[in-house]
């Protein structure tokens, strides 16, 4: 089964009694709707020290001095696959009990961003997932032929890394919505499988609201403004 376990990793662990908008309606709703689900919040350098242990030494030298955002791509990989449960990223909302999401006989619960590609900033799985171990794979290749792109080692590397395994061909993300129609109703075949379309950041397998009172953007711009930290496409 998947196991009621949530990975987080955000700078500091001191986000439960934050008067963050963005916490209160993520991070904390989430933890208060999901009692029984363990969630813990990793450092940045928990997160070091956990991928110093996981990967060699001439891998981590490749991804020591980068930002922390970029080494959560190859981490969250890594606790997914040894550990399963469920990744996400800490600027997501929640308004939902995450037991709907355990279905039996489902192994891997799979939520897609719109038709664009596979959601890359939650993650809910078994432990042992091969579509992980591949992603751990063509990452660390890709980051020894010297790529440093953010989006091709992390959202486009798990798209790829998921396309490889289950169509056995390299697929991008925005593959047009023919080709993404077609990937659904392949993926709707496997039993273990359960595919969510997301259309975040209002409406997803954790949160769901028909009125709205903030904006999600800027209260996420606040929040790591606040704990100086910048967007992975560097923009703000």
């Amino acid at each position: 089964m998947i196991p009621k376990i949530v990975h987080v990793t955000w700078k500091t662990k001191k986000v439960f009694n934050s008067k963050s908008p963005l916490l209160v309606n993520g991070i904390c709703n989430l933890k208060k709707l999901n009692p029984d689900w363990k969630i813990t919040i990793h450092n940045d350098k928990e997160v070091n020290t956990y991928l110093k242990k996981h990967l060699s030494k001439s891998d981590y030298s490749l991804i020591k001095d980068v930002q922390i955002v970029e080494k959560s791509d190859i981490w969250r990989l890594f606790k997914m696959y040894n550990e399963g449960g469920m990744y996400v990223d800490i600027d997501r909302l929640c308004n939902k009990n995450l037991d709907y999401l355990l279905q039996d006989g489902i192994k891997w619960v799979l939520p897609t961003c719109k038709d664009f590609d596979f959601s890359h900033d939650i993650m809910i799985s078994e432990p042992g997932n091969p579509v992980y171990e591949e992603a751990i794979n063509l990452y660390l290749e890709r980051r020894r032929a010297g790529h440093t792109n953010v989006f091709f080692l992390g959202s486009q590397t798990y798209m790829h890394a998921i396309t490889k395994m289950i169509f056995n061909e390299i697929i991008n993300n925005d593959p047009g919505l023919e080709r993404f129609e077609w990937m659904r109703e392949t993926i709707n075949k496997i039993s273990f499988i359960k595919l969510y379309r997301e259309e975040p950041p209002y409406n997803t397998i954790l949160y769901s609201a028909d009125n709205i009172d903030f904006d999600h953007e800027n209260i996420k711009r606040d929040l790591y403004k606040e704990n100086g930290i910048n967007h992975w496409t560097k923009e703000w």
